[in-house]
């Protein structure tokens, strides 16, 4: 008899108001996705972290490190199979509209927050955005271990 794998469901964070599962229509950088809720698409950048620029209009900003970036969240949505769970915190909108949110992805059979991960593997820093500041703390330490 073959055993199921974990799935996502059961292995949500406790005490985490999540929503979701959305599918994601395409990643757009290493901080930024596009996904569909309640089937609109939805542009949604990843509070309290930033990545270095791969898309940027002004070529010289984009670098190699954001294409690494970028490619790693590619690789990850990959193997999530492009869905995701989103948490907000106290401000869900940015001055560009784009959608503000904590993102989670089905890492190894676990819902594991993407932004720890990408902080935790070097490929992040920690930002301030808005009054969005939950994770905050935590997220200066993962960065600090990582350097």
């Amino acid at each position: 008899e073959i055993e199921n794998e974990p799935s996502a469901a059961e292995s949500m964070p406790e005490g985490v108001e999540l929503e979701g599962p959305y599918e994601v229509d395409r990643v757009v950088d290493g901080d930024t996705l596009i996904v569909y809720i309640d089937g609109v698409r939805t542009r949604v950048r990843l509070i309290g972290i930033n990545t270095p620029e791969s898309v940027a209009p002004e070529e010289e900003r984009n670098t190699e490190e954001g294409v690494l970036a970028s490619d790693y969240v590619k690789t990850l949505m990959d193997e999530a199979d492009y869905e995701v769970w989103l948490e907000y915190d106290n401000e869900r909108y940015d001055q560009y509209d784009r959608t503000l949110a904590y993102v989670y992805i089905d890492y190894d059979g676990e819902v594991v927050m993407l932004e720890r991960i990408l902080l935790a593997e070097g490929y992040a820093e920690t930002v301030l955005c808005g009054t969005n500041d939950r994770y905050y703390d935590e997220f200066c330490e993962l960065e600090a271990d990582a350097s």
